[in-house]
């Protein structure tokens, strides 16, 4: 439960969450694989973010930790895409209160 609510404690990584719902209206591809079942590359929510791809590399890190983001790796790139199950976890621990 801490994980979660640290996870959300964050602007950036709720809107990063809010993008992921629908990467090909919040995101343009530039690489094959990007916006695919495979998800996102980080260089991709770094720039729609405005922060460096260290700094987006560590929110989605939390994210992930929590349970609310995936990770794959495709070739050399990270693809990150939400963890609906996760998610919905999430929203039940919330539900029922600390």
């Amino acid at each position: 439960m801490d994980e979660v609510a640290r996870a959300l404690a964050s602007g950036t990584r709720a809107r990063i969450l809010r993008w992921l719902r629908d990467p090909e209206g919040n995101f343009e591809s530039r690489v094959d694989g990007d916006l695919t079942g495979d998800g996102v590359c980080v260089n991709l929510i770094a720039e729609k973010a405005g922060i460096s791809q260290p700094s987006a590399s560590r929110h989605l890190s939390v994210l992930k930790d929590a349970g609310l983001v995936e990770t794959q790796r495709v070739a050399q790139r990270n693809y990150h895409r939400r963890d609906e199950a996760g998610i919905q976890r999430a929203k039940r621990l919330l539900a029922e209160g600390f």
